[in-house]
């Protein structure tokens, strides 16, 4: 079997996420909503800088592209997304719609799910279709650029 091993920034994701359950798993229990909302907007904070760093030329949190480059833009995608919908919903929290706000909170918990997931595969186990014709036909031994180089 072949041995992954993760990266600092991918750390960093996945310990934001477990803030993000641990803080959303609370704000759901009486009188657990102050604490809560400190675990979920750290573990955004986490996240947004894992993310918008690199960017900005922090290289030790930059990640090594490799992996399906569709499913990276779609977790990317999805973590925006997140990140827009966390801000929504603590506004609909100042504004006391709290209905709302614990239906945003779950079904943003299945987002981030969604988005870490598809991120990790799409680092770890998904591999970039080769298009035909470019790296196959240089590596067999009997194709007809091995035939025409032994020629001339």
């Amino acid at each position: 079997m072949k041995k992954t091993s993760f990266s600092v920034p991918e750390l960093f994701y996945i310990t934001a996420f477990f803030l993000w359950l641990l803080g959303s798993s609370i704000a759901h229990i009486p009188n657990g909503v102050e604490l809560s909302l400190w675990l979920m907007s750290f573990a955004v904070l986490i996240s947004f800088a894992a993310t918008v760093f690199p960017w900005l030329g922090i290289r030790w949190l930059r990640l090594e592209k490799k992996g399906c480059r569709a499913g990276w833009w779609l977790a990317y995608c999805l973590q925006v997304a997140s990140w827009g919908v966390f801000a929504y919903a603590m506004f609909l929290r100042l504004g006391r719609s709290l209905p709302c706000f614990h239906t945003l909170i779950t079904l943003l918990s299945l987002l981030w799910a969604a988005w870490l997931l598809i991120f990790i595969y799409s680092r770890h186990a998904c591999q970039p279709r080769q298009r035909e014709g470019t790296l196959k036909e240089d590596t067999q031994p009997n194709s007809s650029l091995n035939r025409k180089r032994e020629d001339t």
